[in-house]
């Protein structure tokens, strides 16, 4: 090798520099792997490195390779809220890297007095390295090692091993009497030697995920150590990385030729074969692994795992039996046996397993997840609660089991203790936005708007780019009749996120209840050019038209949603709703005809038709009968008293339409003029006419602007006055 050949090295560290952001975000995550994870998973999975926008995890066994497979949805969102650059994850089997906190707990070494014969021996070192700055950096970097007792000067001899390309200056290492490691002067290059630069080199594509360049330098490196089963199994790995398949088989299957008797490669070879669905040839090999040597759990656990991805559910069982047989005491058998069983709903077992993995292993937090969902699953929530604080107390540090005991008390309705629960987390860890906002919900679900704000403003302190604790501060600002202030929070998520549409639309909403049509019309539309395929975008639109008594446009926007969406029952609802208000009638009952055969139980529908039909005076019956049907479904709902109560009067039968009125006026939410107006007509057909007078007031009263009540009232003070001058009249 020409003593030119280190520049390629110096080209490949400096076109590696841009990849520098990603190193940054990938020291950052290992600090907080812990805490994102949970103890036990940190213990068998660590992040290795982050290649465009992808965080490789290695795990340390199958199990927990599936285990945290499952969970990568939701661990992707957990990173990416953290942390900028981290799209999605990859979870890849393997021996796991040093911790990065054992690293940082070294004691600083002692510092040394570089001697002249030291000096003499690094500048002998570098001078075959042709490039000046990789020279230096090889300079700085083995004065380093001769001047720090402990450091581990094997790097600083790998890196002049590799720069120099093992020109004359393979280093040898040796310890000296004191316990100093010492670099010898550099030998002569040997084939090992030249093997491992390139090696080093192909090391260092892969890890910024240039796998073809990686290859190429394998390629080399197997040209002078062809005999390495490790050398040709690293290449197996990274042919299939660079989607060669056909040729990763077959760099496996010559790593084992030269070790048959080695695992790991019969391992390597089965997970090739398992990524070309050659699960047959897979399974062989695995048995292979198995009979090498039958204690090592590691193969039964990928062999069972195989078996899932094809759902042989039956097959995966019975591999975990004969783990379970030989390992009695392994919690992670028993586990993945309890979620064989959850998978073909064998709750029973699942319970009696997952209990097993939890009394051998306190810590193993996927047992006790899957241990509460199986009491979940078969309706015994209660059962549920009583794990999870079990789990809570059995491992203390881990938010996640106090976060599924409050999801799950939530959903029970027994908000009260879910809040006991997250109060709890939030003075165990006051700087996490989830715990915060897993607070703001359960005072939401109890419709105490102040401490919900104040929850979900404290997640947004502690993440200010949070949009989604943002947005749930605004929602509940709203409800809690803070209209100002949610205003302001809507605002700041556009000045953010200037194409959030949903911010638009609760904006919308705010301008609509102060009955501001025009802003709530042109944020609504807005929204529909963002995301014009939103058939809901149209519903709100359409509505905001409406209220506008824009009832054109109402129909249009409406029409429009529902080419998006023929089966939306709420847009056919609505439409029908403008329709009546255009008096198309017969096109409005047929909206709400549609309405009801999408689904049978809409009240609503069967009430509207039910009271066009009762105002019009046409098919009464019908009327009655659509509208006991609405009853039937919602019995307490005043509007669908009332409009009973006006059918029965439209049919004549005034004491029965008096008898609902009445019941309407106790069971509306609020005071309605219809209803009022309704029930003084019926007091004055049954001739109650101080009673109809009084009605006829509280409903013009509340609608001062109903002229045609205001002339009932009138005529029947005149009609009452002529009777009492009439009857003056004929007295004696």
């Amino acid at each position: 090798m020409s003593a030119s050949s280190p520049r390629a090295v110096a080209d490949l560290l400096v076109s590696a520099m841009p990849q520098l952001r990603e190193r940054l975000v990938e020291e950052a995550v290992r600090r907080a792997w812990t805490a994102l994870v949970g103890h036990e998973a940190a213990r068998r999975a660590r992040p290795q490195r982050l290649v465009n926008g992808c965080l490789e995890v290695v795990v340390d066994n199958s199990p927990w390779l599936s285990e945290l497979t499952l969970r990568a949805p939701e661990l992707t969102s957990a990173l990416a809220a953290r942390f900028d650059g981290i799209r999605s994850l990859r979870f890849v089997l393997g021996a796991l890297p040093p911790d990065p906190a054992a690293a940082r707990e070294t004691p600083r070494s002692r510092t040394l007095p570089l001697g002249a014969e030291d000096a003499r021996d690094i500048e002998a070192a570098v001078t075959a390295i042709a490039d000046e700055g990789l020279r230096a950096a090889a300079r700085r970097l083995m004065t380093k090692a001769r001047r720090h007792r402990g450091v581990r000067a094997v790097a600083a001899v790998a890196l002049c091993g590799a720069v120099a390309g093992c020109a004359g200056t393979a280093a040898s290492v040796a310890r000296a009497e004191d316990g100093e490691t010492r670099v010898q002067r550099p030998a002569r290059p040997t084939e090992a030697a030249q093997a491992y630069y390139h090696y080093t080199a192909a090391q260092l594509h892969a890890q910024a995920g240039r796998f073809r360049e990686a290859i190429v330098e394998m390629e080399s490196a197997l040209k002078y150590d062809g005999g390495s089963p490790f050398l040709w199994r690293e290449m197996a790995q990274w042919l299939a990385r660079a989607e060669r398949p056909e040729q990763a088989l077959a760099a496996a299957r010559r790593a084992i030729a030269l070790a048959p008797q080695d695992p790991a490669t019969h391992l390597t070879l089965a997970e090739l074969l398992r990524a070309q669905k050659k699960y047959d040839e897979a399974e062989a090999e695995l048995e292979k692994v198995i009979a090498l040597n039958p204690a090592a759990e590691e193969p039964y656990l990928t062999l069972a795992r195989y078996h899932v991805e094809q759902k042989a559910y039956d097959r995966a069982r019975a591999v975990l039996l004969r783990l379970a047989a030989r390992h009695p005491r392994m919690a992670q058998a028993q586990f993945l046996l309890g979620r064989l069983a959850i998978e073909t709903e064998a709750y029973d077992e699942a319970i009696a397993r997952l209990s097993s993995a939890v009394e051998l292993d306190p810590d193993h937090d996927g047992a006790w997840t899957a241990l509460g969902y199986a009491y979940e699953a078969k309706h015994q929530p209660d059962k549920a609660v009583e794990v999870y604080r079990r789990a809570v107390d059995a491992n203390p540090d881990n938010a996640a089991f106090v976060e599924r005991l409050g999801d799950l008390l939530i959903r029970l309705g027994r908000f009260k203790e879910a809040q006991t629960e997250v109060e709890a987390l939030t003075a165990a860890a006051p700087r996490d936005a989830r715990v915060w906002m897993k607070l703001g919900a359960v005072y939401y679900e109890q419709k105490v708007w102040d401490k919900a704000s104040e929850a979900f403003r404290r997640a947004v302190l502690l993440e200010p780019s949070n949009l989604r604790a943002r947005y749930f501060l605004a929602t509940t600002l709203m409800d809690g009749g803070r209209d100002d202030d949610a205003r302001v929070e809507l605002e700041r998520i556009l000045r953010l996120d200037p194409r959030s549409v949903d911010a638009r639309v609760q904006l919308a909403f705010l301008h609509g209840r102060g009955k501001r049509y025009d802003q709530a019309i042109a944020l609504l539309r807005e929204s529909v050019n963002i995301e014009p395929k939103r058939p809901e975008l149209f519903l709100y639109l359409g509505t905001a038209y409406f209220r506008a008594k824009e009832y054109d446009r109402a129909a249009d926007t409406l029409r429009e949603g529902l080419s998006l969406d023929d089966k939306s029952k709420d847009l056919h609802f609505q439409l029908g709703v403008v329709y009546e208000k255009q008096q198309r009638f017969d096109e409005a009952v047929a909206a709400f005809r549609r309405v009801i055969s999408l689904d049978p139980k809409h009240a609503e529908a069967y009430n509207y038709v039910g009271y066009m039909y009762a105002e019009k005076g046409q098919n009464l019956d019908e009327a009655v009968d659509l509208i006991t049907k609405a009853l039937a479904l919602e019995p307490e709902n005043g509007y669908f008293i009332d409009s009973l109560g006006w059918a029965y009067y439209q049919q004549g039968r005034y004491p029965e339409a008096l008898r609902e009125l009445k019941r309407a006026v106790e069971k509306a939410k609020e005071p309605d003029p219809v209803i009022y107006d309704h029930l003084g007509d019926a007091y004055a057909k049954n001739g109650m006419h101080e009673d109809a007078l009084a009605a006829w007031e509280k409903s013009l009263e509340l609608d001062p602007s109903a002229d045609a009540v205001k002339k009932k009232i009138d005529e029947l003070r005149s009609r009452l006055q002529r009777v009492k001058g009439e009857r003056s009249q004929r007295a004696p």
